[in-house]
């Protein structure tokens, strides 16, 4: 071989050679870039299902209160809270959300045409509001050492025993997590549920601890009492009520015959001059002295209704709202005076006259009543118990009560045993309590008769049979003790609302409350 064939030999030779070594080096390159890709591609996987599993949402932070920081989970169980009073609300047909449609979106409606605010906007302002009074109340609580009493322990308890029940027992979810989910939103789980429910409880306890803490003197009371007499005197008269209406017209078949303008024009005025002749009448017949419960039994169905010495607050509804408030408030009312009142109801095709017979009016003095109650129900809600299931919740409710006797024997234990089974949801968060009970009040009149016997002494004990309530049964009865008349009990009531407002607004007047990245999550 010629020495320049040779050369080019080699030279081939190390071509080869290191196109061999690019390739190698290219394909283990190629390798490591399929490799790297695949990584990324894999933690990109993992991170999606780590953020689909709301991982990262629920550690944000949604708002930051008095140094205090709330996940979305949080501020979304007060957003939905606040979004429930606005549905309700709205279906009540109440002012305060009468531009809120239930079926819509907030976040597609607005709120202040102004400022352009959307109902979701001012709902998410009322949940930050309610949570910033919560943990101004949690603080101030845990600042003073107060603690939650054994009726509020077991109170909350029992809520979360309630919780754990609902999940099990409906069937469909597979654990307490996945149904706090679909209850209170995704980010929702056990541990920031019992956080939140346990703050509530702590926050409700010391306020009303605070609330009961208040005090007025006579002078106050009987200042407020002056300006307000029409609202505290309690009020004994009679209404019997006439209304005129155009009945509907039916033929021989039982068909509906359509009347003109004209005629039932006609028949309402007939009607209207009979009505009118009626309560005339009535008026004339009480002003001679006849007994007004004789008069309703005697004109029976000729009355649209009736009211016979009934007793009513001032300011209660009965009166307050009613269209003959104005003649009963008149200081110059004498015993037995009776007049008519008309109401124009011409939008219904109505026209009422109420005859009323003025009987008395005082400043009752009769003290009111403070009780714990625990009641067993012997049926269903709503459902009429036989004797069977009654005779089977007086021995129910006489166990408990022997229980209570033999193993506590104190108010705090009773109001425990009233949160863990008591059937009236009105008292289970107080314990079963309820103050200022009088017979001005609508109660099942054997609880009334209980409560108001003024032999009662505190520490007594007592079964009472409930046949009259939604839920009919047995009532556990406590007799805490003796209150203010009505008319005293309303006027510190009143003072107290308007002092722990007062109360509330010093403790978060000053709470700074900044919004984080976890907003973006609520609603």
């Amino acid at each position: 071989m010629s020495a320049s064939r040779e050369k080019k030999s080699r030279a081939d030779s190390t071509y080869v050679q290191r196109r061999n070594h690019h390739e190698t080096d290219k394909n283990r390159r190629k390798h490591i870039l399929y490799g790297v890709a695949g990584g990324v591609v894999a933690v990109l996987a993992i991170a999606l299902l780590v953020w689909d599993s709301g991982f990262f949402q629920k550690r944000a932070t949604a708002v930051t209160i008095d140094g205090e920081s709330y996940g979305p989970a949080v501020v979304q169980y007060y957003y939905q809270s606040a979004l429930n009073t606005a549905r309700y609300g709205s279906m009540m047909g109440s002012s305060d959300y009468a531009s809120f449609d239930y079926s819509t979106d907030p976040a597609d409606q607005v709120y202040d045409a102004e400022s352009g605010q959307t109902w979701k906007d001012h709902l998410l302002d009322q949940a930050i509001e309610d949570l910033t009074q919560v943990t101004a109340l949690v603080h101030a609580a845990e600042e003073e050492g107060y603690s939650l009493t054994q009726k509020d322990q077991a109170y909350l308890d029992s809520e979360l025993s309630s919780l754990d029940q609902a999940w099990r027992s409906s069937g469909t979810y597979a654990s307490l997590d996945s149904y706090l989910k679909v209850n209170f939103g995704n980010y929702m789980d056990e541990d920031t549920f019992r956080s939140l429910y346990t703050d509530q409880v702590l926050a409700d306890s010391y306020r009303n601890t605070y609330q009961n803490s208040l005090t007025y003197t006579d002078e106050e009371v009987e200042a407020y009492y002056a300006e307000h007499t029409n609202d505290l005197d309690t009020f004994t008269y009679s209404v019997l009520t006439v209304r005129a209406s155009v009945e509907e017209q039916t033929d021989e078949d039982g068909n509906t015959v359509e009347m003109t303008e004209e005629e039932t024009q006609a028949a309402f005025d007939t009607a209207k001059s009979e009505a009118q002749t009626l309560a005339q009448e009535i008026q004339a017949r009480l002003a001679a002295g006849d007994d007004v419960q004789a008069l309703v039994d005697e004109y029976g169905d000729r009355l649209y209704n009736s009211s016979v010495h009934a007793q009513s607050l001032g300011s209660a509804s009965a009166i307050s709202s009613a269209q003959y408030a104005d003649w009963l408030y008149d200081t110059a009312r004498q015993s037995g005076e009776v007049t008519i009142v008309e109401n124009d109801g011409s939008a219904n095709n109505t026209y009422t006259y109420y005859v009323v017979q003025f009987e008395n009016r005082e400043r009752n003095e009769d003290p009111t009543a403070d009780v714990r109650h625990i009641l067993i129900g012997a049926a269903a809600s709503g459902s009429t118990p036989t004797e069977e299931e009654f005779a089977a919740a007086e021995e129910e409710a006489q166990a408990l009560l022997d229980q209570w006797k033999a193993e506590d024997g104190t108010e705090d234990g009773f109001a425990a045993l009233a949160v863990q089974n008591t059937d009236d949801s009105g008292s289970l968060a107080d314990g079963g309590l309820y103050t200022g009970i009088s017979s001005l009040d609508s109660w099942d009149q054997n609880f009334e008769d209980w409560c108001l016997d003024p032999a009662r002494q505190p520490g007594d004990t007592g079964l009472v049979k409930n046949e009259s309530s939604q839920t009919q049964g047995w009532h556990i009865m406590y007799f805490v003790g003796w209150d203010d008349p009505q008319w005293k009990y309303t006027v510190k009531s009143s003072f107290k609302s308007d002092d722990v407002s007062t109360w509330l607004d010093g403790l978060t007047e000053n709470v700074e409350t900044t919004r984080g990245s976890g907003m973006d999550y609520v609603g």
